[in-house]
């Protein structure tokens, strides 16, 4: 009889270790995701600034000479955009009420840079085709000169 109790106790505690387990190990797996998000938000704001800077000298006129007559920072600010998109679509897609509120705040923080670095992006695409038409520069091909 002492045995069997002591048996059940012991599948008791092993299962509340186990539970304990799997808890600590997701929570773990959530602080790691929110910061992965965290670090991405990061690095999009980081563009964003850089982004800012060179819209701001070319709107204080420094920049004389045709800033993009290859297209080619205008591709990779489209390039940057459909990346952007792309996260934003797995975000709407991941983020949730059954979240935890870290990663809710970490997918709300991303989402908001992603908002804010995509449109600024997009106005800066649209600033230098307006910059270098006035300066007489060659024009890239339609296709490239389209916002996505």
């Amino acid at each position: 009889m002492l045995s069997a109790i002591l048996k059940l106790l012991l599948r008791e505690v092993s299962q509340l270790a186990k539970r304990g387990r799997n808890w600590l190990t997701s929570l773990a797996a959530e602080r790691r995701t929110a910061l992965r998000l965290d670090r991405l938000a990061d690095r999009l704001r980081g563009m964003g600034i850089r982004i800012d800077i060179l819209r701001k000298r070319m709107n204080e006129g420094r920049l004389d000479e045709p800033l993009d007559a290859d297209a080619s920072l205008r591709e990779a600010l489209r390039g940057l955009k459909e990346d952007i998109r792309t996260v934003r679509c797995q975000l709407s897609v991941l983020s949730g009420p059954g979240s935890s509120p870290r990663l809710q705040r970490a997918f709300a923080r991303l989402a908001a840079v992603a908002e804010k670095t995509y449109a600024a992006a997009d106005k800066l695409q649209w600033e230098i085709d307006e910059h270098d038409q006035m300066g007489g520069a060659p024009q890239a091909p339609p296709a490239t000169r389209l916002s996505a």
